[in-house]
């Protein structure tokens, strides 16, 4: 198992949404995206949790939809489909002159299906269980160096508990939850939680998350530090606000950013996503 560096994100779980939550989609209804992540990295947290300096530069670039459909009030499915992500590790240029040659490598991503079940659903607090299947759909070793990728090669399953508040008639809900990520082919399994608060302004949604992300440890631990995107052992705490602005009632556009407060093995400069969203 290669532990390598990675990216701060929410691939396992979806791209960025306004909807979702513990709230499921009614019989029939939909929500699509269609969003764009990019990450440009010098620098990342260390496995002791130290932001150190990485030469050459790292980029990953995910082009993405994510989609949730009602297959009942109370059955919500989702998934989300990278199909075109890019890993590029930039050229490098000596002190001495001397040009070392990039590499980069461009596929599929990791396909996320996820299959939501909404427990309590009735008045202004909900709540819901989910289970999401990652599927392997992605490059783990790719480029010339074989080192690049666009998925973990791991085929991993997670357990989500999400509660959700309406406080209506005030603008303002809230969202919590948990869950348990079991990851195989030797990479440690992971908890992780969220907290999300958003606010509505006549046609703009103002969204904020804290996403945090803590490894169990009980997988490969061996150390072997390629300049990949994905990797194992990684943890992280991280602020993602996002500003969601609806052009008609069912659609608009949005734009996030992600940074972290911490973080183990996780590269350390903000990543970025923009996305245009219909919710029907």
């Amino acid at each position: 198992m290669k532990k390598q560096i990675t990216f701060f994100t929410l691939l396992l779980t979806g791209s960025l949404v306004i909807a979702g939550g513990g709230w499921n989609k009614k019989k029939g209804k939909y929500f699509l995206k269609l969003s764009q992540y990019t990450i440009i990295a010098d620098q990342y947290f260390n496995p002791e949790g130290n932001i150190t300096r990485i030469n050459p530069r790292i980029s990953f670039f995910n082009t993405a939809l994510y989609g949730e459909y009602g297959i009942t009030d109370k059955v919500t499915a989702e998934v989300y489909f990278p199909f075109f992500s890019r890993s590029v590790l930039n050229q490098l240029q000596k002190r001495n002159g001397e040009l070392v040659a990039g590499d980069e490598v461009s596929s599929f991503g990791d396909i996320n299906v996820g299959f939501k079940f909404g427990i309590s659903q009735k008045g202004p607090t909900v709540l819901s269980g989910k289970i999401t299947f990652g599927l392997p759909t992605g490059d783990e070793s790719g480029g010339e160096t074989g080192t690049l990728q666009t998925g973990d090669g791991e085929f991993n399953q997670m357990l989500t508990l999400d509660v959700g508040h309406s406080f209506y008639p005030a603008p303002v809900y809230a969202n919590a939850s948990i869950g348990l990520n079991n990851r195989t082919n030797g990479f440690s399994d992971e908890f992780r939680f969220s907290l999300e608060a958003g606010l509505t302004l006549k046609k703009f949604i103002l969204i904020g998350r804290l996403i945090g992300v803590e490894s169990l440890m009980n997988g490969d631990t061996a150390d072997n530090p390629n300049q990949g995107v994905f990797g194992n052992n990684i943890e992280y705490l991280s602020f993602m606000p996002e500003l969601v602005y609806k052009i008609k009632e069912n659609f608009g556009v949005s734009a996030a950013v992600g940074t972290a407060f911490s973080g183990r093995q996780v590269l350390a400069n903000p990543s970025y996503e923009v996305g245009f969203f219909i919710d029907i």
